[in-house]
């Protein structure tokens, strides 16, 4: 079934960049007055949002795809000498590179001395025998990782924890059914209160540090905290009406944490603090927040916190395709696509806030169905294109709403790695993962908004 699938992703992709290729080199677009530059820029968007959507081939290689169509393609589309080629290289080296990377290896280090998994033992052994207890810290937990390290690494971990507790469980028992959903919605939730939490947040920093507006690290935990705060109260409250359980006790048995910590685990700790606080900091101190994510890959590796196996086993495809979608965002403005697709979009009949939440229910719509990521590298170029009076509050509402399609299992990691053990069918998903996914863009677009203007960040 899986090879099925690739096969017939692979037959569609192939179809539509030959068909594309094909309008481009036979000059059929020019009846529509677009320049040649404009018309590779439209193609190679769509050569990597189709290589993105079918998954016909790995995402970080549709990246490679996209920086090499950019380099040969495109350049010699351009007039001679007006782009070099490094404006489409130095995405794949940017401040928001790094900072993934220093969340990455603080996600690792973490792991490999066990500290994550402590916090989550240490919160499910003081839930005691109440289901509402339990299920509210284990969403805690969660979310607050998912703030600093993968929200994908994070639900792993915490499913893990999690499922020898519904294995304890009565089969049919929707206690089950509650407990498994509440991983997967706490760590998409979670994920848009930092800067590092998913990647669309870091997509939209990219832009935002283009137009010299970009907020803070305290400052994008101050604007997602409603948002955070309310969904996961939410969540919380609608998994436990789905629950069914009525106050009766629950059994909880988890392996005690243990008492004694390594020295490496309080090295590992201590750098985890600072390099939060440093983030935190960012305005005193003045430092980008890549160069303080910088901190923990020098202890780590350096102090061999880490190794060499561990630095291969972080998420460089992840990084790659960051880059790639980074170097797309450059092929749209740098073709002239951005400006041509902006002049026929209708941006005088619709207000500002109406087209943002136009733009936010779009990029819902597709992250759906797609990576969150690639539909951000889709759609943020896009809105920078449009020429807003203030687009700072509608690239952050677009990352948001990437992290809030949470509906299907395809639709985020978190939701696919809990779909994978096996207990949880589309159906259990489907109705809380719309009603959340519609809460969550109603909460983003009202709620959201009017608190962004009070801190100074209106549409």
């Amino acid at each position: 079934m899986v090879d099925a699938r690739r096969w017939a992703g692979q037959i569609v992709a192939g179809a539509v960049v030959v068909g594309v290729v094909s309008l481009v080199l036979s000059g059929v677009l020019d009846a529509v007055d677009m320049s040649d530059a404009a018309q590779v820029g439209l193609a190679i968007m769509v050569i990597a949002g189709v290589l993105w959507m079918t998954e016909a081939v790995p995402l970080f290689l549709t990246a490679f795809v996209v920086l090499g169509l950019a380099l040969t393609w495109l350049m010699g589309a351009l007039p001679d000498g007006s782009v070099a080629g490094a404006t489409f290289t130095s995405p794949f080296f940017s401040n928001i590179i790094l900072l993934f990377l220093g969340g990455f290896t603080l996600s690792a280090a973490l792991h490999k001395q066990r500290l994550d998994e402590r916090l989550a033992r240490w919160v499910i052994q003081r839930a005691g025998g109440s289901m509402a207890r339990l299920m509210l810290g284990v969403m805690v937990t969660t979310a607050f990782l998912s703030m600093w390290l993968s929200n994908t690494a994070t639900a792993a971990m915490v499913l893990s924890i999690v499922l020898p507790i519904t294995n304890s469980l009565p089969a049919g028992d929707r206690a089950r059914t509650s407990l498994l959903l509440a991983v997967p919605f706490a760590a998409n939730i979670g994920g848009v209160g930092t800067p590092i939490g998913s990647p669309p947040n870091a997509i939209a920093l990219q832009y935002l540090a283009e137009l010299d507006a970009v907020p803070g690290f305290a400052m994008w935990m101050a604007m997602a905290a409603p948002v955070l705060v309310v969904m996961l109260l939410a969540a919380w409250g609608l998994l436990l009406l789905l629950n069914g359980r009525r106050g009766e006790p629950l059994v909880i048995n988890v392996p005690p944490v243990e008492s004694k910590m390594s020295g490496r685990a309080w090295l590992t700790l201590l750098v985890t603090l600072l390099t939060m606080l440093g983030w935190l900091a960012s305005g005193l101190h003045g430092l980008a927040s890549g160069t303080v994510a910088l901190l923990p890959v020098l202890a780590f590796f350096g102090l061999r916190v880490l190794d060499s196996k561990d630095f291969r086993g972080l998420s460089w495809d992840v990084l790659f395709m960051m880059g790639g979608g980074l170097c797309l965002g450059v092929v749209v403005m740098q073709s002239g696509l951005a400006d041509w697709l902006v002049e026929r979009l209708p941006t005088d009949s619709v207000g500002p806030i109406a087209l943002a939440v136009i733009v936010g229910v779009l990029a819902c719509g597709m992250s759906l169905m797609m990576s969150n990521t690639a539909t951000a590298n889709l759609i943020l170029p896009i809105v920078i294109g449009l020429g807003l009076a203030s687009p700072s509050p509608v690239l952050i509402g677009v990352a948001f709403s990437c992290s809030m399609a949470m509906a299907l299992p395809i639709s985020t990691p978190p939701n696919a790695i809990v779909f994978s053990s096996g207990q949880l069918s589309s159906r259990d998903l489907l109705l809380p993962g719309i009603l959340l996914t519609g809460g969550g863009l109603a909460m983003t677009y009202t709620i959201g908004l009017l608190w962004w203007g009070v801190l100074g960040w209106s549409v």
